[in-house]
């Protein structure tokens, strides 16, 4: 009594929600075990370089940058890349990076060892009527290959989107892709390709459709560029105009464009003999130049919407994904007042700034 009064008791950090710690915790560590099916996989053909530049390396930093240690994406997407070259020691880009990255769980290495359109060979531009170059047609006949060795692979992947090796994947890039994935599912939820770059890059597919891509990749490898022939597949353009028998891998599923290219080209040689000086689309930018016209994406059609068509399917569950905000319309910041389709009237005055937030009732009432 008397004396000093007992030091207090040592600090100690007391978490009030331990059990949701503990839940969280668990529900990390399942969503980090590996599963025996992959939300998207990323295929990539990596082929070697006369100049041994390696694309590889940078192409792959790019990915991995968005799936750092303990991301929760890390439990849904893995990459493929699968060498085009005959012996993988041919490929030194390929060999360099495989090694490099050995510790890596979520990047796998193919080789196409056995190939199963082997009897397939490029033919003579000459004789093609298209006058598809041979380089042109072998690339169609290896993307053939490197989709039937993504459709066998183990674990089994949802969705799997077509990337090439000399395509930086733009900041932000996977979050973009789950959105576009997210949006286009609530607008049609048989979706069978959607488009976020250019050329053979930045397609999305199903994979339970990649037997019917492959198969056509390689019964027209000499007709057209391997992306034509995959927008006549995904489109039905095809089997439309040849009025084939039965129903087409498309029919009554759409494909869709997003907004913004999510890729950026570092490679400066290209099968298709592009110029060298043409110009180069940057990340997040509109998805307009290097496409077919059916593939771009149509500001006129969707000004406020980031996904073209951006009107769902006749099957689509539209009255919970799209018609639950139509009484309140759009907040549509436009360069003048929007016509009842939502399009900006010619002649608009350029000062006229409106923030527009009425209901589609109201505003085809005024209309009238």
């Amino acid at each position: 009594p008397g004396g000093p009064p007992p030091p207090p008791p040592p600090l100690a950090l007391v978490d009030s929600n331990q059990a949701a710690v503990v839940a969280v915790q668990a529900a990390t560590a399942a969503a980090l075990t590996p599963r025996a099916t992959v939300w998207l996989r990323i295929v990539m053909p990596c082929h070697s370089r006369t100049t041994g530049v390696n694309y590889l390396r940078a192409t792959l930093a790019a990915i991995l940058l968005q799936l750092p240690p303990g991301d929760p994406l890390r439990a849904l997407v893995d990459v493929l890349v699968v060498n085009t070259d005959a012996h993988p020691a041919d490929n030194k880009a390929y060999a360099d990076v495989r090694a490099e990255l050995a510790g890596e769980p979520l990047v796998r290495f193919a080789q196409l060892d056995s190939r199963r359109y082997a009897s397939l060979k490029p033919r003579n531009a000459a004789t093609v009527m298209r006058r598809v170059k041979a380089s042109v047609q072998q690339q169609t006949i290896d993307l053939a290959e490197i989709f039937a060795v993504a459709d066998a692979a183990l674990p089994r992947a949802e969705l799997v989107m077509a990337a090439e090796d000399d395509w930086l994947l733009c900041p932000n890039g996977l979050l973009a892709i789950l959105h576009l994935v997210r949006t286009a599912s609530a607008l049609d939820p048989h979706w069978i390709a959607l488009r976020c770059s250019y050329g053979f890059n930045g397609i999305v597919l199903r994979a339970a459709d990649l037997p019917s891509l492959v198969e056509h990749l390689a019964a027209h490898f000499v007709r057209r560029p391997p992306d034509h022939l995959v927008f006549e597949w995904f489109s039905g353009e095809w089997h439309a105009k040849q009025k084939l028998p039965g129903s087409a891998n498309a029919a009554g599923r759409s494909y869709r464009t997003y907004r913004h290219n999510l890729f950026y080209h570092i490679g400066h040689i290209s099968t298709l003999s592009q110029p060298s000086n043409r110009f180069t689309p940057r990340c997040y930018e509109l998805l307009y130049d290097w496409l077919l016209p059916a593939e771009t994406f149509k500001r006129d059609e969707c000004p406020a919407s980031d996904v073209w068509p951006c009107t769902p399917a006749p099957a689509a569950p539209s009255e919970l994904a799209v018609g639950l905000f139509e009484p309140f319309s759009r907040v549509d910041f436009a360069m003048g007042l929007r016509d009842r389709e939502g399009h900006v009237p010619a002649g608009a005055p350029d000062k006229a700034r409106v923030l527009e937030l009425t209901s589609r009732e109201r505003r085809a009432g005024s209309a009238r």
